[in-house]
């Protein structure tokens, strides 16, 4: 574990504010350009181009989402399994193996049918009746049904808490009918107008697909492995099956008997080959590029992606030109409070917090002006919708949260109870407030800006970066031991309702006890309230702007937690996925926006029906 009492050379950081993060990037740039590609020994294996083998203009190289030393699990394809700290489906399932029922651009909110054509639901939104599409079959050449649809939902909801996601169906599903070969009927517990979409059909990265119940109904699928190679596992719908695994690298061959070149509802996907291999670092993920051992996945730092591309011109990103390079990633950086620990349930001390925080300052230092500051937790993607000049703006203006004030952290502060000892820190009882500013190596620029803005205003900060591949993080949020951490919270995608929820006090857990889901989820917030004003909206078909009886719930919320301060949001995360052009061509950007380019996203499995090769 990484603290923050060393020097950045020796990847750890100080506070100090602007200085730090020069240095950082400083550090960073000379890795780059050192450029020793890693591991190409096993990739240059599987695309000599001899003897049938797939050429490397033919093979998509991709990289895991975040920073990884190595797979993990490789002889393991369960994705409903917990490993903490991986996901085999949003790393590589997404874009192999498993399709999903329906996808979404979220730039445009447009579905995609895939698996199924259709969906409605009853009057009362209860029951919601799914058309599969005739003729998709599984690779091993069974028929893809309703009753794997039943299966799957239903498995899910039985072995709650113990799998992936699993809570969400023993909350929702009430039972899956299977009234013929096509048409599966979802019946639900309550109303849930969003349910489809927000599970079965998004595109982002917390969505389920279906698996063969053929496969999968005599298994244990706690223990189930859903890996032999032989028999031809794992078995999906997707036009790829995996042929080799290991720590170092995934590979997947393209079936020339897919269905959905069959059926010609679209023709092979160009990339023979798909091989995954990680990335640990920013700086080994920019080498890979650099080298041309990886075509897209792992996004750089804005710093590390200019270095990056003086030494290959072939990069890209969404946008052709800085300093916003990336798109939005549905999320926003976050500074998390444990309310199960005091002094963070008290309203003061987070608000004091806060006004402590500069955001625009965070954007410009963190992220070399590559993001911008935000102060609810609604992403870019329903923002412009519902805050700029839109039904929330009022709500936000009235609490004025994201402008600094040291004058506001005194007071807040004085009301909790505090004051500054002789060496300037806040302190109650002769005791010193400490506020640990703690993260993944993936958010580490958060740290030393976050770090110099607390000291600023009096607070004594301990700063602490997880090693790479670190699972402590999580575990210790599920179970109420972390105190002040940062990170991401995800989820408003279209309306205000997909992040506000995941305050409502059902995901509350006393500390030692865990919680479903850790980030924001694990926040352990109680508000009565709040609650049932969440729970209106979530009864709700989903919202829009247009919705006066929505909006005013949406208001109301929203003001709770301008409020509270449950959390700290902090910017946008716009993440520069990097996409490298020597081989391939037709990704996503700004200016083609099909579908959005985050690679642990489900809708990422268009980008590989899309891109074609450079040279043919």
């Amino acid at each position: 574990m990484y603290t923050g009492t060393a020097s950045p050379e020796a990847g750890q950081w100080r506070g100090g504010g602007k200085s730090v993060q020069l240095r950082y990037a400083a550090v960073r740039v000379v890795l780059v350009v050192s450029v020793l590609v890693t591991g190409c020994s096993d990739i240059n294996a599987f695309i000599s181009g001899s003897g049938g083998e797939p050429t490397r203009e033919q093979t998509l190289v991709v990289t895991p989402w975040g920073a990884h030393p190595e797979i993990k699990a490789p002889e393991s394809y369960n994705i409903y399994q917990v490993t903490p700290g991986w996901n085999h489906q949003r790393e590589s399932g997404d874009k192999t193996v498993y399709e999903a029922l329906m996808y979404t651009n979220l730039n445009t909110g447009q579905l995609i049918p895939w698996q199924a054509e259709g969906f409605t639901y009853n009057e009362q939104y209860t029951a919601i009746t799914v058309k599969l599409r005739k003729g998709v079959t599984w690779s091993d050449g069974k028929p893809f049904v309703s009753a794997d649809v039943k299966y799957t939902l239903e498995m899910l909801r039985d072995n709650a808490p113990d799998l992936l996601y699993s809570t969400i169906y023993k909350e929702w599903v009430k039972s899956v009918d299977a009234p013929d070969e096509q048409t599966a009927v979802i019946n639900l517990n309550k109303p849930g107008p969003r349910f489809f979409q927000l599970y079965l059909a998004l595109g982002h990265e917390n969505h389920q697909v279906i698996l063969p119940s053929h496969i999968w109904k005599d298994q244990n699928p706690k223990t189930f492995t859903n890996f032999d190679l032989q028999k031809g596992w794992p078995v999906g719908t997707g036009a790829y099956k995996l042929i080799s695994s290991n720590a170092q690298q995934q590979v997947f061959d393209r079936r020339d008997d897919w269905w959905g070149a069959k059926t010609n509802f679209m023709p092979l996907p160009a990339p023979r080959r798909i091989i995954l291999v990680p990335g640990a670092s920013d700086e080994s993920n920019a080498q890979l590029y650099i080298g041309n051992k990886a075509d897209s996945g792992n996004p750089l730092q804005p710093g590390t992606f200019k270095a990056a591309r003086e030494k290959n011109p072939n990069l890209r990103s969404w946008n052709s030109a800085g300093p916003i390079w990336g798109a939005p990633d549905g999320c926003g950086y976050v500074f998390i409070f444990n309310h199960g620990k005091e002094p963070w349930n008290n309203v003061n001390v987070r608000v004091a917090i806060n006004y402590a925080i500069n955001r625009q300052e965070i954007s410009a230092i963190a992220y070399e002006g590559a993001n911008y500051p935000i102060v609810a937790p609604f992403s870019a993607y329903m923002s412009k919708r519902w805050i700029e000049s839109g039904p929330l703006k009022a709500t936000l203006d009235k609490y004025d949260r994201g402008t600094p004030s040291q004058a506001k952290v005194d007071e807040n502060m004085k009301a909790a109870g505090y004051e500054k000892n002789p060496q300037g820190q806040w302190s109650k009882g002769g005791q010193v407030l400490t506020v640990p500013v703690r993260g993944s190596t993936f958010f580490a620029p958060l740290a030393p800006v976050l770090g110099a803005q607390l000291r600023k205003a009096g607070f004594n900060v301990t700063e602490t970066i997880e090693p790479p591949g670190s699972t402590a993080l999580g575990e210790d949020q599920q179970m109420g031991k972390a105190d002040t951490t940062f990170g991401v919270h995800c989820g408003s995608l279209s309306e205000p309702y997909e992040t506000l929820k995941d305050f409502h006090s059902k995901w509350y857990r006393p500390v030692g006890e865990k919680t479903p889901f850790g980030g924001a989820s694990s926040a352990r917030y109680r508000n009565a309230e709040y609650d049932a004003l969440i729970d209106q909206m979530e009864a709700a078909p989903a919202g829009k702007p247009d919705n006066p009886r929505y909006v005013d719930l949406a208001n109301k919320a929203l003001d709770i937690y301008l409020r509270d301060m449950p959390e700290i949001m902090l910017a946008e995360e716009l993440h520069v996925v990097v996409f490298n052009e020597t081989y391939w061509t037709g990704w996503p950007s700004a200016t083609d926006p099909y579908v959005a380019p985050y690679p642990p996203w489900e809708a990422w499995r268009l980008i590989v029906h899309k891109i074609q090769p450079k040279k043919k």
